[in-house]
């Protein structure tokens, strides 16, 4: 398009320049005497380009600036109060020693204390082992003692013709420490009362226990003072 534009002007003036030098060879006035005219070595011609018109730069609309977030202000912190170191009263020397040596004294006696309550408590447990061994002596010593006074009293037994098997009789003996019979009664009958008197007999027969001389006086005052016994003898069991 540009290149058609620029052919019409250029053929113009070369049409133009033709024109010019055709006049200027020949003479048009119509005299006989024709004038020569010098011409021109050559035509100086030059090709003009027909620049067009830049278009305007459009206007590039500039982007609004965006609105800059303000900072938040920062919280203003309060500043620390430290706290202010306490000021101790002066204490007496005499009585904070004074008062030294009371806790010293508290502390020595409960020392004292707790010491005197191990104590008691070992003695207490040492006492309570030996009360119960002595105890379990003790029934071993009643036990055997039983034995033999039971032993004596059936020795000088006579069966009556009346007695059946499984009778007993429950006596109450009172001796003294020399195992002498001072009294003995029934307390329970075996329903006969030819075989309770010869129960009753046969203590008094027997009189004495000498084997109770050996006993310990703890023992004979607990379970022999008055002594209640079943009386069963052995032949009755066949």
């Amino acid at each position: 398009m540009m290149l058609k534009t620029l052919t019409i002007p250029l053929c113009f003036t070369l049409l133009m320049h033709g024109l010019l030098a055709a006049v200027l060879l020949f003479d048009w006035s119509g005299g006989e005497q024709s004038v020569r005219r010098e011409i021109p070595k050559y035509i100086s011609a030059q090709l003009v380009t027909m620049e067009k018109p830049k278009p305007k730069p459009k206007a590039v609309k500039k982007p609004k600036p965006k609105p800059v977030a303000k900072p938040k202000p920062k919280p203003v912190e309060k500043p620390k109060v430290k706290p202010k170191p306490k000021v101790e009263p002066a204490v007496d020397k005499q009585a904070q020693q004074k008062l030294q040596q009371q806790q010293e004294q508290q502390r020595l006696e409960q020392e004292q204390r707790q010491q005197a309550e191990a104590e008691q408590e070992l003695a207490d447990a040492l006492a309570e082992e030996s009360s119960q061994q002595l105890a379990e002596t003790d029934a071993e010593l009643t036990t055997s003692y039983i034995a033999l006074i039971a032993q004596a009293i059936e020795r000088n037994w006579s069966r009556p013709a009346s007695a059946r098997n499984n009778m007993e009789v429950e006596l109450v003996l009172d001796l003294v420490p020399t195992g002498e019979v001072i009294n003995v009664v029934v307390v329970k009958g075996s329903g006969d009362s030819a075989f309770d008197r010869s129960a009753v007999n046969a203590v008094k027969k027997a009189e004495r226990f000498p084997e109770l001389q050996q006993m310990p006086n703890r023992v004979f005052e607990k379970n022999f003072r008055r002594f209640r016994m079943i009386f069963r003898p052995e032949d009755l069991r066949r």
